[in-house]
């Protein structure tokens, strides 16, 4: 049977209560979890308006928990201490697999005027109704709680995400929640944070048990090998295969029991022993060709590998894209003199000169740079700066930095900075073209002499980074009309490589056939692409490069229905059907119209477009931007559409 993805909205949520309130228990208004919980409260006799009990741990009591959950505390307090000095604002709880609170950080929100959320509370459904803790232990997976979803509390000020923690048998440890103003447009970011939280914390398990042994990461993308979301495989000196962690059985596509055991070589294609003689004292990146696609992996020799550090700053999920690879593969379809002027860039880069990067929107100029990087080993930090996405008063502070009470606001101790971050590493200035020429001037006489004065310092840092700069304006025409520092272009310069753009590609249909099955594997569906439609994309011009040919996939993935075997035209949404349909109408947004029944039944045409967008919405969390974006559409049609 069809299911129709609910949409999670206030008004949504507040037709849902409406019904509630008249005896019935609307599922099909609710996220599937959602729903389930709103059951297991009426089971439990909660209804709104309830007046709470909440079992509350004496002081006693709670010293005996926090005793008894001292290795969770151990392992998590530093980096959830880090994550709440990042997310002023917010509150964050630790707690243990039944929902108690054990300590709480940050920010303490109130509820109601009865209700403060501290250490000592049980959480658990039975008393506390529908809540991120709760939901999360009972799901066992991340969960957001919106504000309007926690049954209980119709007016709730705050939403909720959480996720539980595991251990390496895949018992729970206990959970991590992240509280925040309820208006805020973009909750996925902090689910997004909460796993990322998690999975530092489960790599560092990993290498608490398997330090001493050799260790696999794996990922689709190389971009990611280094970041919470790889797989971690442990190996014995005989080459047999140890532990694998939750992240290597999602990109390996088989669970631990079938894998623990075996000998490695079956994944690595090659005798163990050479694998060994070449990991002696080094990091050794492979390629592993599976049954289900082609995978990304680095061999650590024992006490090599650490875990991923936690970012500081909410960022975009990853998205794996099939030019996040080693350079040799991601220029392979260019053109020979493009990919030559590649391979320079990398050489120039190893010998300390700046590379610059000019190509259209969505070309890939960040997995380039990441390929540089790589290219040079993947030794130190791969630092990149958004010099277009952040105001011109806050450039200044993240590229150099700031001193203690630097300006009001400034973070307690100071901040390093992005320049400093990147010591020993590569440090990526994307869309330079847009940074203000008085900064212009700053970073020249930084790159010149090496150093860095954070501001409200007086102190002079040394810096030792490799430099690439990114844009899709042409900076030589910028210096041409005065927008761009002359002297800053030739310091950037030294090799500049222009990135082809995606109908320039060679063999564009095989690209398009590793891009689905990235898609694919990152989301965890295995559906077949139609040849047919394979030879309609392939033919299409792809304006936006990259970036729109993955949005037009993945809004289709996510849209497509659970028992969907295979991606045929039908499959994509109407706007894309329409482009892709008609050769003469290749690359326009002209409305032309749809063949066959379709086009002949208005009312059914507008049933699929609406079922449609409310599958892509929902794949994007309720983000109304996002979802706008993946469908092509602006965000104020996205609204009217919905109604």
């Amino acid at each position: 049977m069809n299911t129709r993805a609910a949409l999670r909205t206030p008004d949504v949520i507040r037709q849902a209560r409406e019904h509630l309130s008249r005896g019935q228990l609307p599922m099909d208004l609710l996220d599937a979890s959602i729903g389930r919980s709103w059951q297991r409260c009426l089971e439990h006799g909660l209804s709104p308006g309830i007046r709470l009990d909440l079992p509350r741990l004496d002081s006693r009591e709670l010293r005996l928990q926090r005793e008894t959950h001292r290795r969770l505390i151990e392992l998590a307090d530093p980096l959830v201490s880090q994550m709440t000095e990042d997310l002023r604002g917010c509150q964050l709880l630790l707690a243990t697999p039944d929902a108690t609170i054990l300590k709480s950080y940050g920010r303490n929100f109130v509820i109601d005027e009865r209700l403060r959320i501290g250490a000592g509370i049980n959480l658990d459904e039975r008393w506390f109704g529908t809540n991120a803790p709760a939901l999360a232990l009972i799901e066992r997976a991340p969960v957001l709680v919106k504000s309007c979803e926690h049954l209980l509390f119709p007016d709730n000020p705050v939403s909720c995400v959480a996720a539980p923690l595991f251990d390496l048998n895949g018992d729970c440890l206990g959970l991590i929640d992240l509280t925040f103003e309820a208006n805020h447009p973009r909750p996925e970011i902090f689910l997004r944070r909460v796993q990322q939280l998690t999975g530092a914390l489960e790599q560092r398990l990993f290498l608490h048990h398997y330090q001493q042994r050799w260790v696999l990461q794996v990922h689709a993308s190389l971009a990611e090998l280094d970041s919470v979301s790889c797989g971690l495989v442990a190996i014995n000196d005989a080459g047999l295969i140890l532990a694998v962690d939750t992240q290597a059985t999602q990109w390996l596509g088989q669970l631990p029991a079938s894998l623990v055991g075996r000998s490695i070589e079956e994944l690595l294609g090659s005798p163990w022993p050479t694998f060994q003689q070449q990991c002696e004292g080094q990091s050794e990146l492979l390629g592993l060709e599976l049954t289900g696609g082609r995978l990304f992996g680095r061999l650590n020799s024992p006490e090599q590998w650490q875990p991923a550090e936690v970012i500081q700053a909410p960022s975009p999920p990853p998205v794996t894209t099939p030019i996040g690879r080693q350079l040799d593969e991601l220029v392979a379809g260019w053109r020979p003199p493009l990919a030559r002027e590649a391979r320079r860039a990398a050489r120039a880069l190893a010998s300390g000169l700046p590379v610059l990067l000019q190509g259209e929107t969505g070309t890939g100029k960040e997995q380039l740079a990441r390929a540089l990087h790589a290219s040079l080993g993947g030794q130190g930090p791969f630092v990149a700066l958004n010099c277009a996405a952040l105001p011109e008063s806050l450039v200044e502070a993240e590229l150099f930095g700031y001193g203690e009470g630097a300006f009001t606001g400034a973070r307690k101790g100071g901040y390093g900075g992005r320049l400093v971050q990147a010591n020993g590493g590569t440090l990526l200035l994307d869309e330079i073209g847009d940074m203000p020429l008085a900064l212009q001037a700053r970073l020249l006489r930084v790159l010149q002499e090496r150093v860095v004065t954070p501001l409200g310092d007086h102190r002079e840092i040394p810096i030792d980074c490799n430099v690439i700069a990114a844009s899709h304006r042409d900076l030589e025409t910028l210096v041409a009309n005065g927008d761009f520092r002359e002297d800053l272009f030739y310091r950037l310069a030294a090799v500049v490589v222009e990135l082809p753009a995606l109908n320039e590609q060679a063999d564009l249909a095989t690209r398009i056939e590793e891009c689905w099955g990235a898609l694919c594997r990152a989301h965890g569906r295995d559906l077949a692409l139609d040849e047919a439609l394979l030879e309609r994309l392939a033919a299409y011009p792809w304006p936006g490069n990259w970036r729109e040919l993955e949005h037009c996939l993945e809004a289709a993935l996510v849209g497509a229905e659970p028992e969907c075997r295979g991606l045929t035209l039908e499959g994509l949404s109407l706007r894309w059907q329409r482009k892709l349909a008609d050769p003469d109408t290749r690359g326009t947004t002209c409305e032309a119209p749809m063949p066959g029944s379709l086009a002949d039944n208005p009312q059914a045409l507008r049933e699929l477009e609406l079922t449609h967008m409310e599958r892509t919405l929902e794949a994007h969390g309720g983000n109304m931007t996002a979802a706008a974006r993946a469908l092509g559409i602006s965000r104020s049609t996205l609204y009217r559409r919905l109604g």
